[in-house]
């Protein structure tokens, strides 16, 4: 038994010798792959690093050139609008210059036509003054004029009423409104007088929605109203403020 025993112990002792001459170079050479991957992945760790500080600091000068190319942007959005501004000035000054060069152009000639009048310098005032007052007096002569020629035509239109027993004329597409009406008194207030041709004796028609209300026959005139009578026979409805008076001519 004891035999058996120290063979087995012998056996145990060279399997494990055995085992150790063939394990431990694989061991080894694990250990030894391990420790390089550990190597290795401290130089990438290490490399990483490094491009992660090359990363930023491109980007820092990315952003540091941006800004720069934004305010040189500016700068030159700022010197082009000074261009601008400093080119519009000068051709300002240039058109004004040519307009001045026109304006001493004009001002000789027209000093060379007095002088060829024979009017002295210091005369030219008081003749362009005398001028002024002769153009003022003139517009208003004709002013007065126009209202002499309206009076005498208002005049002849009722002088033409009272001499012929005919309706006398009146403007023609002449056309106003019903301002008052006196139901008592048969009688109108128009908005229409001797500014717009109105004279007495005047007919006008008096319609409402392109109805015919009826008649009335001016009575007397004022510069923008009038006062109508309605004509009897021919009240063909209720005259109301806001009608439509007009003149046909039949």
């Amino acid at each position: 038994l004891r035999i058996f025993l120290i063979l087995a112990i012998l056996a145990g002792i060279g399997v494990i010798a055995v085992s150790q001459l063939k394990i431990k170079p694989h061991i080894q050479s694990i250990v030894d792959e391990r420790e390089l991957n550990k190597t290795n992945w401290h130089k990438e760790e290490n490399t990483r690093k490094q491009k992660e500080k090359e990363l930023a600091a491109t980007k820092t000068t990315l952003e540091s050139t941006k800004k720069n190319l934004d305010e040189t942007t500016t700068q030159l959005t700022s010197t082009k609008g000074q261009l601008d501004a400093e080119q519009k000035r000068a051709n300002d000054l240039q058109s004004n210059l040519a307009k001045s060069r026109d304006e001493l152009k004009g001002a000789r000639q027209d000093l060379e036509a007095w002088r060829l009048l024979g009017i002295p310098v210091e005369q030219v005032r008081v003749v362009i003054v005398s001028e002024k007052k002769l153009h003022v007096a003139n517009d208003a002569l004709e002013e007065e004029k126009k209202v002499i020629k309206h009076q005498l035509d208002v005049t002849e239109a009722k002088l033409k009423t009272f001499l012929l027993d005919e309706d006398p004329d009146l403007p023609t597409g002449l056309k106003g409104t019903v301002l008052v009406v006196d139901p008592k008194w048969n009688f109108v207030v128009l908005n229409i007088g001797e500014k717009q041709g109105v004279v007495p004796r005047g007919v006008l028609l008096v319609s409402r929605n392109s109805k015919l209300i009826g008649k009335v026959r001016v009575q007397s005139t004022q510069g923008d109203r009038s006062i109508a009578n309605v004509m009897p026979g021919w009240k063909l409805g209720e005259i109301m403020e806001g009608d439509e008076v007009l003149y046909a001519k039949y």
